[in-house]
């Protein structure tokens, strides 16, 4: 993937913009699988992902240092026994709906390789994942693009409560 300079600061999120990343959660979750989430929890999630890093990481893309977070993405990490390193996962992917089409996620997205690829980065990653909603061809074909493949695995869950 291309980092090629772009209009868009991308920086942590700070705690004081949990209540933006939560109704921009909640937004992602209805437009993309038509969900309504309850956002106070979602604000709860959030707001306690700050105090779990460096497994939790929010980043945010802005227009200026002083600007709202337009877009945003959230990393989390796993060890890898298999690679001996650490596989970073990609969620909560989301960017304003005014500003979408304007480079934002292309430029949050190529941050994140820029920092896998930097050992000070929290020892790095060996491999970079994401899932996406099986329907979301858009978003497939923009991970495509940006050099991403498609692993062929689905992903199950069981809900303990």
């Amino acid at each position: 993937m291309s980092t090629t300079p772009t209009p868009w600061l991308i920086t942590p999120a700070t705690l004081g913009e949990a209540q933006t990343l939560a109704r921009f959660n909640c937004l992602l979750a209805f437009e993309t699988e038509d969900i309504h989430l309850d956002e106070a929890t979602v604000l709860a999630g959030v707001t306690n992902g700050f105090g779990k890093g460096p497994e939790v990481r929010y980043l945010v893309a802005r227009e200026a240092q002083s600007g709202p977070p337009l877009g945003q993405l959230m990393l989390t990490r796993e060890w890898s026994d298999w690679r001996d390193g650490w596989v970073w996962w990609i969620q909560s992917v989301y960017v304003d709906k005014s500003h979408r089409r304007r480079g934002i996620m292309r430029a949050l997205f190529g941050k994140v390789m820029e920092m896998a690829g930097d050992p000070s980065e929290d020892g790095g990653a060996v491999l970079v994942r994401l899932y996406v909603e099986e329907h979301n061809h858009k978003a497939q074909a923009f991970y495509g693009q940006i050099g991403m493949a498609n692993e062929g695995y689905q992903v199950w869950a069981w809900k303990p409560r």
